[in-house]
């Protein structure tokens, strides 16, 4: 639930970040020089041509010594920042935390403490993934941390999240409260040009024209006029991307329900590499039966300005009328089966 708009307007006061403890800056150093370590890991994974999806990074050591001296720690701020430190390796090696640990890090780690400085992303994760347990803990470091990069970083994260959820005085506020916040910075002019994507797609506006050739059938082109008079939905995704697969179970539900009736789905992949795709598709679970192109660029196209694609997953249903139709969260997880049975019928 999106903070009140009168408090999210309220310019904070100018606020210093104290320096961490010699102790805690020295764990949260050492993690800093880990994800330099395996961010040069993933660079060569991806230059060896393999997708990001299958790298993960090597933390065990790491992870195995931070157990280690939380069992014998005490000291408050070195044990904060020890974990947010283990919740940092997690995310490196893209391994879920623990529910229980993930007690023990919002139970002693305050909103406000100095380690969350490690990473921002990490609180707008617990957020995205568990709004009702993490949702007043990452408001409260929004509006209150005293380190204003962070603060930066986490009401951006929250006004993309209230953007894509649909949440029209949830964005207005946070945007509202960019303006306030940060005046004259990047912030506001790049927080603009998202909005300004999402308008080019906004239901009720004719879809921008395309010509694509199809997936691995070079003689076929898809164009707009191709979907005349039928349903288009339009998948943007990727391979390399969680939320994208995450998605997939839906899809693949909406299309056995709906492949009769005059539907198509057109599946745009921005994948790095076009043979990224193929091996994905062969699994068991994710065929996707229907139509597909791979976008040169992604979203460096002319497709993704044209369609004002800053982010995937991004689908967009178009009318036989050639006009969109529904967009963003309308078409996400359970929304996307109700939102078709709207125009389609049960």
């Amino acid at each position: 639930m999106p903070l009140p708009l009168f408090c999210l307007m309220t310019a904070l006061p100018a606020l210093q970040a104290p320096a961490p403890k010699p102790e805690a800056q020295a764990v949260l150093d050492a993690a800093r020089a880990k994800a330099k370590s395996v961010m040069a890991a993933r660079a060569a994974h991806m230059q060896a041509g393999k997708n990001t999806k299958d790298f993960r990074g090597d933390c065990s050591r790491e992870l195995a010594e931070l157990g280690a001296r939380l069992d014998t720690e005490r000291r408050p701020e070195v044990r904060q920042a020890l974990l947010v430190s283990k919740l940092f390796h997690l995310q490196l090696a893209k391994l879920d935390p623990p529910p229980p640990f993930l007690d023990v890090v919002r139970k002693e780690v305050p909103p406000t403490a100095a380690a969350w400085s490690l990473d921002p992303g990490l609180l707008t994760a617990r957020a995205e993934a568990d709004p009702a347990g993490w949702g007043a803990y990452v408001a409260a470091a929004r509006t209150g941390h005293p380190d204003a990069a962070l603060r930066r970083t986490l009401l951006f994260d929250h006004f993309l999240a209230r953007l894509e959820a649909g949440d029209r005085p949830g964005w207005e506020a946070a945007f509202q409260a960019i303006q306030v916040q940060f005046p004259g910075s990047p912030l506001v002019e790049r927080a603009q040009s998202f909005l300004d994507a999402e308008a080019k797609t906004g239901p009720g506006r004719p879809a921008p024209a395309f010509s694509l050739p199809a997936l691995g059938q070079p003689a076929t082109t898809y164009t707009l006029d191709s979907f005349r008079g039928r349903y288009l939905l339009i998948d943007f995704w990727a391979t390399w991307c969680p939320d994208c697969r995450a998605e997939m179970p839906n899809l693949h539900a909406a299309w056995a329900k709906f492949q009769a009736r005059p539907l198509d789905i057109l599946s745009l992949s921005f994948d790095r590499r076009v043979e990224h795709i193929a091996p994905y598709r062969a699994q068991a679970a994710t065929p996707m039966p229907w139509k597909h192109a791979f976008i040169e660029g992604g979203f460096q196209s002319p497709l993704a300005e044209a369609y004002g694609v800053k982010g995937i997953p991004k689908a967009l249903l178009i009318g036989p009328d050639g006009k969109i139709l529904a967009s963003g969260a309308d078409l996400r997880g359970a929304k996307l089966e109700q939102t078709l049975e709207k125009f389609l019928g049960k």
